[in-house]
């Protein structure tokens, strides 16, 4: 029963106890009061009508008459002559009852009349005794009226006081929404604060809840912190902050394998060839600083959000720039300012700096990227000084890059036919359950009537500007899917989108009326989005999950020290990047930070789901761990 309907409930109560008590006091002391005045009304009454039957003779047809007459015009309930000698000489009654007063209240509250006696006189000698009884109807009326009016009172007074009270109540209970709704959000571990109403029993309850989330915020900041400092140590250079060698392989890996990677680009591989003359010459601190230099000047020349860089060994660094527009210019680049790094411009003698480049495209060998880059590294070794080598790379069908606008022609033609669909791949849990199908795009292109993965045309519907048309086209593609199939279905959301209040709005209307396909729709975003984009992501957010959707964030990893900062958005699920969980089996460093991870993710209420899983025995060690899914070449539904 809701607080309003109980306080109805106790102002009724309330009323009808005052009413009661109000009701008896006002009705017996009435009832006194009238009866002295029928008491004095009676003895008045008796004593006129004898004196004036006293003072007239005594002939019995005029004393019956001046009765009558007294009687028809006076409402008496009786009027009575007796004898002294008790004989009764005339005798007025009246049956008559108060009809317009029920019945109860007048066997509740009885009212005597005390009948007027007056003596009757013929001159010096007693004539009779006179009675005079008044009718009590009119006082039963009058106090029947009255307590109407104090019932009518009453009423009125409890219905004011009832809606002045439910208006109250509501003023002083609204912060109990708040209340409500920041209980709800740690029970589902979100851990929000809210400001303190001024009801001082809610201000207490709102101030310790305030300060549960607190202290959890700063748990899983000192927990994200920790982890961030783990995750460095397993995957980092000590010296100069850059992806150490094994980290760096994986990434490449994962740039060459991944569903959603770049299709071409660049693998730059940079040598100090006298960095051990230079560690004896210089010192070790003096060396030390110059890689830092190295270092920087590689950051410098590739800021690009998708560029990796990375320590291979002592003297070998290597970046990886995905979408590499021009490699020969970015070598020359990259080597140049190297160079200006290490070397004095007033010295005598110069450090040379050798630079091998290698162009990949996706779905090459790792072995063969860097087959092609050591020999370009050697090349320019063998010219001596600094030099840049580059590979070629072998160009298969699709429209040549600089063509833009027959890209945009493909694309668009491609959505206008809703040439767009996606492959299947299954995340299973920990007992080989599905727990949803990952959905990556497919394009066909007509004049090949091949589909061709999101690699492909992507980063082109990046520059066209046609990303929200392809995530439109992939999302009722995906409403389309799930109304003939049972299993729940991920797709993929681009920044952009996320970013568009006005796609947002029509995912919004879409599944507003068909809340049974949003339970079934899990949507991935990438993990850069919830920090870079952060008031739109958390918008974003609220307004699918109110709905039922499932969101989480996919490649997680490269951000993880700012895992805490989520903690009032109400993730569903997190999808560990395939580069951290490759080879895991194998790497105590990235179990550790994997393990606290889970660990931080658990708390917060979100799944940890594994990606690019390759065999049963990196499986059994993340399921050790405490990932709850898993996808990857690997994973097969049973």
């Amino acid at each position: 029963m809701s607080l309003t309907k109980q306080f109805w409930f106790a102002v009724a109560a309330i009323m009808t106890l005052a009413f009661g008590i109000s009701f008896l006091v006002s009705a017996w002391s009435a009832k006194s009061y009238l009866e002295d005045q029928l008491r004095v009304k009676n003895l008045d009454n008796a004593n006129s009508l004898a004196l004036s039957m006293s003072q007239i003779e005594k002939d019995p047809v005029l004393i019956e008459l001046l009765i009558s007459a007294q009687f028809d015009i006076g409402h008496y309930k009786r009027i009575s002559l007796t004898s002294p000698s008790g004989k009764v000489m005339v005798e007025r009654v009246s049956e008559a009852a108060a009809d317009t007063v029920p019945a109860w209240f007048v066997e509740m509250i009885p009212l005597l009349s005390a009948p007027g006696i007056a003596q009757v006189q013929d001159g010096w000698r007693q004539y009779g005794t006179l009675t005079v009884v008044s009718h009590n109807r009119f006082a039963y009326q009058a106090l029947w009226e009255g307590n109407r009016r104090l019932l009518a009172w009453f009423l009125a007074g409890a219905l004011l006081c009832g809606v002045i009270g439910t208006l109250i109540l509501r003023s002083i209970t609204r912060p109990l929404g708040e209340v409500v709704r920041q209980a709800d959000a740690i029970g589902a571990r979100r851990f929000i604060t809210i400001r303190e109403p001024r009801t001082r029993e809610f201000r207490s309850v709102v101030r310790a809840m305030n300060a549960l989330s607190e202290q959890v915020r700063g748990m899983l900041e000192e927990e994200s912190a920790r982890l961030e400092q783990l995750r460095r140590d397993a995957q980092h250079d000590p010296l100069t902050g850059l992806l150490n060698r094994e980290h760096f392989l994986k990434k490449l890996l994962f740039a060459l394998e991944d569903e959603n990677a770049a299709a071409t680009g660049a693998l730059f591989i940079l040598r100090l060839p006298e960095l051990i003359r230079m560690n004896k010459e210089l010192g070790r601190e003096t060396t030390d600083t110059l890689l830092k230099r190295v270092a920087g000047a590689l950051q410098e020349c590739c800021p690009g959000e998708d560029c990796m860089i990375g320590r291979l060994n002592g003297a070998d660094f290597a970046a990886l720039v995905p979408d590499a527009d021009s490699v020969d210019e970015l070598a020359r680049r990259i080597a140049a300012r190297t160079l200006l790094s290490i070397n004095d411009p007033s010295a005598a003698t110069e450090h040379p700096v050798l630079l091998g480049a290698a162009v990949y495209r996706h779905g090459d060998a790792v072995s063969q990227v860097l087959s092609r880059a050591d020999m370009a590294l050697r090349r320019a070794e063998q010219e001596g000084g600094s030099a840049v080598e580059t590979g070629t790379l072998e160009i298969e069908w699709k429209p040549a890059p600089s063509l833009v606008s027959a890209w945009q022609v493909l694309i668009e033609t491609a959505l206008d036919l809703k040439r767009v669909q996606f492959a299947l791949y299954p995340v299973l849990n920990g007992q080989g359950q599905l727990i949803h199908y990952e959905a990556p795009a497919r394009m066909q292109i007509i004049q090949s009537s091949l589909w061709i993965p999101a690699q492909e045309f992507m980063p082109w519907a990046s520059r066209l500007g046609l990303t929200e048309r392809i995530d439109e086209a992939v999302f009722d593609y995906a409403l389309g899917w799930l109304e003939t199939n049972e299993g729940p279905v991920c797709i993929n959301v681009s920044p952009q989108s996320v970013c568009d209040p006005v796609l947002m709005a029509r995912y919004y209307q879409a599944l507003k009326g068909r809340m049974p396909l949003a339970k079934k729709l899990w949507i991935d975003i990438p993990e850069f989005v919830a920090y870079r984009h952060a008031r739109e992501f958390r918008v974003f957010c609220d307004t699918l999950k109110a709905l039922g959707c499932k969101i989480g964030l996919e490649h997680v990893g490269n951000q993880i020290c700012h895992i805490g900062e989520l903690y009032d958005v109400g993730l569903d699920y997190l999808k560990i990047d395939s580069a951290i969980i490759r080879d895991i089996d194998q790497s105590p460093g990235n179990q550790t930070f994997l393990r606290g991870l889970c660990t931080i993710a658990h708390t917060m209420g979100m799944m940890t789901i594994a990606e690019g899983v390759l065999n049963q025995q990196e499986a059994g060690c993340l399921k050790e761990l405490g990932f709850k899914g898993m996808t990857g070449p690997g994973i097969v539904l049973g």
